[in-house]
């Protein structure tokens, strides 16, 4: 397992300076949050010659680039906006491909809470759509990662997972502190996205996640084979350069202890 970092951390970075800092902590992939005007120049809009640019600063750094996140979901309730959302993944996925990057985030929150059948529906209609945006994924060599956020916790991911037919190209990004914080230990969590976890998110004083939390949480992944990242995601610190220091010292403190 390794250690990245979103660019959200420094989102005023260039790409070649966000490598440059990550490569001085000892990081080992980079990911990208399109959509916010971070300075990488990673998103949709970007020209094929700056797609080119940044493929080659990829290829040239020993650091990955691990995971592209935007905010596509498909948990909208009409059918219109699911294909909408289908249509914009995949330009996302034809935008991995050509710069380099081995992931792409999804999200399937939020979940209805309340209505017959309600949560059920949309854990099937999510599943469609996801299998078919995996489809595509997985021809383009890319994977896509649902994450674990707000009231999408690791039991829904396993329900729409199972539902989907555990498609090649699905795997889970699982951030902890939402399971946490909506009553998920981090065993059980588990239980339902074991073997299937490609990516991580975390951040060092995340509400509800303390340090034996992340431990227990790189434990089982070590213990399954995950040679995925564990990625830090802090929105716009007021000290980017920092919380790459903070993170790299306490991820290898966490290494150390699980002998790793």
């Amino acid at each position: 397992m390794r250690l990245a970092f979103m660019s959200s951390v420094c989102p005023k970075m260039t790409l070649a300076e966000l490598l440059a800092a990550g490569e001085a902590h000892g990081y080992e992939g980079i990911e990208f949050r399109p959509e916010w005007d971070h300075a990488h120049g990673v998103e949709l809009p970007s020209t094929a010659a700056r797609r080119r640019e940044a493929a080659g600063l990829l290829a040239d750094s020993p650091l990955e680039g691990c995971c592209l996140s935007p905010g596509t979901r498909f948990c909208k309730d009409a059918p219109g906006e699911r294909d909408a959302e289908l249509e914009k993944l995949s330009r996302y996925i034809d935008l991995a491909a050509e710069v380099g990057i081995s992931r792409i985030r999804v999200f399937a929150d939020p979940l209805p809470s309340v209505g017959a059948r309600a949560r059920t529906a949309s854990y099937e209609a999510q599943a469609d759509y996801l299998a078919r945006g995996a489809e595509r994924a997985a021809a383009a060599g890319v994977r896509l990662v649902l994450e674990t956020h707000s009231n999408f916790r690791a039991f829904d991911a396993g329900e729409v997972l199972y539902r989907a037919g555990y498609p090649a190209g699905l795997w889970i990004n699982w951030h902890l502190g939402h399971c946490l914080r909506h009553g998920e230990g981090v065993d059980e969590a588990y239980r339902h996205v074991k073997g299937r976890v490609a990516h991580c998110h975390f951040s060092l004083g995340e509400d509800k996640v303390d340090h034996a939390a992340i431990e227990r949480q790189a434990e089982l992944l070590r213990d399954d084979g995950f040679d995925g990242f564990f990625s830090v995601e802090v929105i716009n610190p007021d000290d980017g350069p920092g919380v790459l220091a903070r993170h790299a010292e306490g991820w290898k403190q966490l290494k150390d202890a699980l002998g790793l």
